[in-house]
């Protein structure tokens, strides 16, 4: 569903002027919000919208009446964004005490919908195909609608791991799209902006695990030989990422800068080690998944905002990413709140030329890769 802040005030019944957001520019207003209704106006004196009761809806203006040093970003979408914040006195009050404490941690997905597709040929010789990104097996083997399945992609390969003649990836994705360059871009320029370390995450030992759980079943040859085509797929789309990467560290002149991915096997210790006594006990395990096939990536979405705390040893760490990743940020924060201040700034998905989905859920032909180039010259 798409919502705006416009139209959440006006199915609660509250005056826009007796809000916050009564300044507020027309097009932040009217921005659609790809999400669920998880609104609520706690305290209706204030008039701040509350999104899954983890963060306050806010404009850029208000971003910046918290943390001043956001005056020096610039792109053309911060002001009609509307932004969700948490806890942003703390980061400044640290900033103004103690900067080496502060740190910012966000980053992309890797791949969205229709970008990476899976065809499973079974030794009956009929084939299926699926889209990695969500699981979803498609209508026909042509790039089209979902089918109505109660499969996703694991357990269909769980299903008929002795039927499985042969699979398939097939990379779609040519290049990055805009939503994807802020999701890089807009943690680089928070960082600088607030003169504070950054730790960039590029998650594709996540997306590995999903398919490490699915072939488990499978003959040790086409396990090997599956996991292989794939990370091939997975580090092509990553160095993508990773140059985008280089063009912004000369930019930006960041106090500490970490690269967190698959293939840095020192970092991932780091990782794994640091979020241990956090996150392997079972009170925090019971509230995760119920999908045991999606258990081991999640692990890693809960515990990346807390990655500054376990490299550099930053208390005070400040999320920058899409507003999808509220459930992670708001899971992390309960792990770690005896030892780190979490904070957030999260920021809503791009509507498609389409006008129907954002660039994350959109067919290929709207997602429009490399658009975001003008803005590097």
């Amino acid at each position: 569903m798409f919502y705006t802040v416009r139209g959440l005030l006006e199915a609660r019944g509250v005056k826009l002027e007796d809000t916050v957001y009564r300044n507020c520019r027309q097009d932040m207003l009217d921005f659609k919000i790809a999400s669920g209704d998880f609104y609520e106006i706690p305290d209706i004196d204030k008039g701040i919208l509350r999104f899954k009761n983890a963060a306050d809806l806010m404009d850029f203006e208000q971003l910046k009446a918290i943390l001043p040093g956001l005056e020096n970003i610039n792109f053309r979408h911060k002001e009609f964004f509307p932004y969700y914040g948490e806890n942003l006195e703390a980061i400044q009050e640290a900033i103004n005490n103690d900067p080496g404490q502060v740190a910012v941690e966000g980053g992309p997905c890797l791949f969205g919908e229709h970008e990476v597709t899976v065809i499973i040929r079974l030794k009956d010789q009929l084939e299926y195909l699926f889209d990695y990104s969500t699981g979803k097996k498609y209508n026909a083997k042509e790039n089209s609608e979902y089918a109505q399945s109660d499969l996703d992609l694991a357990g269909f390969m769980k299903e008929n791991a002795k039927q499985i003649e042969k699979i398939t990836f097939t990379n779609h994705k040519t290049g990055l799209t805009y939503q994807e360059y802020l999701h890089v871009f807009f943690p680089f320029a928070v960082a600088a902006a607030l003169n504070v370390s950054l730790v960039m995450t590029l998650p594709d030992m996540s997306y590995r695990k999903y398919l490490q759980y699915a072939v488990e079943d499978l003959d040790e040859e086409m396990k090997e030989k599956t996991l292989n085509d794939f990370d091939k797929i997975l580090y092509e789309i990553t160095d993508m990422y990773i140059e985008l990467i280089e063009i912004l560290k000369k930019r930006f002149n960041l106090p500490r800068f970490s690269l967190v991915h698959g293939r840095d096997e020192n970092i991932i210790k780091t990782f794994v080690e640091g979020r241990t006594p956090f996150i392997e006990r079972n009170k925090v395990l019971r509230s995760l998944t119920n999908n045991p096939a999606k258990l081991e990536s999640i692990k890693d979405y809960i515990s990346m905002p807390a990655l500054p705390y376990y490299i550099y040893g930053s208390k005070y760490i400040l999320e920058v990413n899409s507003m999808d990743e509220t459930d992670s940020y708001r899971k992390c924060r309960k792990a770690h709140k005896s030892e780190i201040s979490l904070s957030c700034i999260l920021f809503p998905e791009l509507l498609s030329s389409d006008g129907e989905h954002t660039l994350y859920c959109t067919q290929l032909e709207y997602k429009e890769y490399g658009k975001y180039t003008s803005e590097l010259e």
